[in-house]
């Protein structure tokens, strides 16, 4: 499976989730995991959402069963690029695509770690989500830690890891009258499951 995200925050983030999940499946201490590594994380070439749709259709065929395009909606209506993605027929040789979508930001899906939807009302745009997430997790910023900073750290957001899948379910995707939405729990769960798998 390839999760194939839109920058480092994403990346540190999946990074660390799979980490989680590997020793959640080893049953081991942290570190000691011995579990086959059956989900990889990169940062799409193009960081637009259309980039990143065509990215994950082009790379069908390189070996993967399950891609999933994560990105956000920047506040525009991304629906067009998600039916383009259910539309389009693989065959059996071909990864199946999908996408996992916040709006506007991934930061809500952090939010919802430790916010519930109603507590997200004012973020209408990108730069709200994170000035909030900021406020709620002061050690956070965007990317990857280094140079000093903080970064993602999936650490940061574990404890509350079934909140946020919670919380996103019961958020209404596709959306766009003003409410913050993610559908990433929906990559989580085929992340979790792919470790289960690695362990039978």
């Amino acid at each position: 499976m390839l999760v194939l995200g839109e920058g480092e925050t994403e990346r540190e983030y999946f990074t660390g989730l799979r980490r989680h999940f590997k020793e959640l499946a080893a049953g081991s201490p942290p570190g000691s995991a011995h579990v086959p590594e059956p989900v990889s994380v990169e940062i799409a070439a193009r960081t637009a959402a259309d980039l990143i749709v065509k990215e994950a259709l082009d790379r069908r065929s390189e070996g993967y069963s399950e891609i999933w395009a994560v990105f956000d909606t920047e506040g525009e209506n991304v629906n067009p690029l998600r039916a383009r993605v259910r539309d389009t027929k693989c065959s059996n040789a071909e990864a199946t695509v999908r996408t996992a979508v916040s709006h506007p930001a991934f930061e809500v899906w952090l939010l919802l770690h430790h916010l519930g939807p109603g507590d997200l009302s004012g973020c209408h745009q990108p730069k709200d989500a994170e000035r909030l997430l900021r406020k709620t997790v002061p050690r956070w910023a965007k990317g990857q830690v280094r140079r000093g900073k903080a970064g993602t750290e999936f650490i940061d957001f574990r404890s509350g890891l079934d909140r946020a899948r919670t919380r996103a379910a019961s958020t209404r995707a596709d959306q766009y009258d003003g409410y913050p939405w993610s559908d990433v729990h929906e990559v989580v769960r085929a992340i979790e499951s792919r470790y289960r798998q690695a362990t039978e």
